[in-house]
């Protein structure tokens, strides 16, 4: 399939037709989404890794796809432990469904914010899935969030961004101040912009896109 590059405005018009029009929800979107995110990893380092994966979560939609990842690489036998930020009661709807089905499964779910924000030790892990923001990204990033990529950034770690480098503006390639520094980047449904203009290239690493189940119809001339 023949991928399109587009805005993060353009896509987030396909997503509220996807649903409207052909009864396709966001929650269906992030389990593909999760799912292709650990199928990717997997094929890129296998299953045999002792130390295992951790997945850092932010409160949107993008740390709810980080979610149903660590579910499917839990079921693949692969270890997971999940890092999030924010609280639970504020994360988007669909993401908080998928937390707690981490939660029902128990599989290891650590609160960066009830653990006095102290970072977890990356060298404990083989790789790890950016999901802190995404295409979602808003402004400069500050404070406890900033301290989080900087220190993920330092951990040496292979790191595959989930639909984009955290801190990267998606549409410009721009830096918000810091961003993840991934080794892969998967991009979700589309191809962005940013990926391949400024920082884009070296913020991405290796790009790949998934289909995660938009209807045909928007690869092959399909209005937004």
């Amino acid at each position: 399939m023949e991928f399109k590059i587009l805005s993060r405005k353009e896509i987030e018009a396909v997503e509220e037709e996807t649903e409207k029009r052909f009864g396709i929800s966001r929650l269906i979107l992030m389990e593909n989404a999760g799912r292709s995110l650990a199928e990717c990893l997997i094929e890129r380092l296998g299953v045999a890794g002792s130390r295992g994966v951790a997945v850092i979560s932010g409160k949107g939609n993008n740390g709810g796809d980080g979610f149903v990842a660590a579910r499917y690489l839990f079921n693949a036998g692969i270890p997971v432990e999940v890092f999030y930020s924010g609280i639970p009661e504020k994360f988007t709807g669909i993401s908080f469904t998928n937390y707690q089905i981490l939660l029902k499964m128990n599989i290891k779910a650590v609160s960066l914010e009830k653990s006095g924000w102290e970072m977890p030790d990356m060298g404990n892990y083989d790789a790890v899935i950016d999901a802190i923001f995404g295409s979602g990204i808003r402004g400069a990033i500050e404070g406890r969030d900033f301290e989080l990529i900087e220190h993920l950034n330092r951990a040496g770690r292979f790191v595959l961004c989930a639909d984009a480098p955290s801190g990267l503006n998606p549409d410009t390639g721009e830096i918000a101040g810091i961003a993840v520094k991934g080794n892969m980047t998967l991009g979700l449904g589309f191809a962005r912009r940013g990926f391949y203009t400024g920082k884009g290239p070296e913020y991405c690493g290796e790009i790949r896109i998934a289909d995660i189940g938009f209807p045909r119809f928007y690869y092959i001339g399909g209005t937004i």
